[in-house]
């Protein structure tokens, strides 16, 4: 079933048009794509659910399957032959949507994986791919987005919520050291999740999961993620993701960086510590 945006709710501007332009670039290419990061989290939880998610993401991010590094340098391009886009000298994902509301442009990245990748889940950025990026994740993220109708007669492949914790938890392990902001994510689709169109299966199929959170929604809803990412990520995929949950070290580094984001609970680490459990029970199929 296709989702909406709340009509109260809508998607700004700015970011409907950079939408448009690289989906009928996709369109006009045969690009599969799907919009990803803390934008997708936006779309998802607070223009379709009506959960707030604290302070709007200030870029847009998109991932495309690519064949190889000549069609993701096509994309730039044609992009750019708009007189709308500008790439960004120092990174090669990320173009500036110009408008006469933002003197400095309005970022999106652009992030390959597939073909492109090499060895398998990680991407060497050219010309002197010095610079290497984790994409583990974004095969299944693909395969399992969702259409989100952002207005009348729109319509984008947007990230699952599973797909974007997935991939939450991977980037924060390569990045967490200098930004926790993936973490602080992953903290809100933890204790968000059950809201997010998902009450009713805890009260029918997942009641075993219900029961054992003592039939409170907010207590089962990381097990109920966890559960849903097991479905669909790889065998290979999953292995990466319990590794390290099960690493006590980066466990409890991300229990750290997640806490700022749980204010509500009496004491922040026990409550990260707990959503990190039962997420973690969930993956492995409890």
């Amino acid at each position: 079933m296709m989702l909406s945006v709340k009509p109260d709710r809508p998607v700004d501007p700015l970011i409907l048009a950079v939408m448009r332009e690289v989906d009928t670039l996709a369109k006009e290419i045969k690009l599969r794509y799907f919009v990803c990061g803390a934008m997708a989290r936006d779309i998802l939880l607070q223009h379709v659910h009506g959960i707030e998610t604290g302070p709007a993401t200030a870029d847009v991010d998109f991932g495309v399957a690519v064949e190889n590094w000549q069609q993701f340098d096509n994309i730039k391009a044609r992009l750019t032959e708009t007189g709308r886009f500008e790439p960004e000298k120092k990174m090669a994902q990320r173009l500036h949507y110009k408008s006469g509301t933002n003197s400095t442009g309005y970022p999106l990245d652009i992030i390959p994986f597939g073909r492109v990748e090499n060895p398998l889940n990680s991407i060497a950025w050219p010309p002197g791919r010095d610079e290497v990026m984790n994409v583990i994740g974004y095969d299944e993220a693909l395969a399992n987005a969702i259409e989100i109708q952002i207005e009348k007669h729109f319509v984008v492949p947007v990230i699952s919520l599973p797909g974007l914790a997935l991939l939450k938890l991977f980037a924060w392990a390569d990045r967490g050291s200098r930004n926790s902001k993936d973490a602080r994510d992953l903290a809100t689709l933890l204790r968000t999740y059950h809201a997010a169109g998902n009450e009713d299966r805890l009260y029918d199929e997942e009641i075993n999961i219900f029961e054992a959170a003592g039939f409170v929604p907010e207590r089962a809803s990381p097990q109920l993620l966890g559960k849903d990412v097991r479905s669909i990520a790889k065998p290979e995929t999953l292995t990466q993701a319990l590794a390290i949950l099960n690493d006590k070290k980066q466990a409890n580094r991300l229990v750290t960086d997640m806490a700022p984001m749980l204010r509500h609970a009496n004491d922040t680490i026990a409550e990260a510590e707990r959503l990190l459990e039962t997420f973690k029970a969930g993956l492995n199929g409890q």
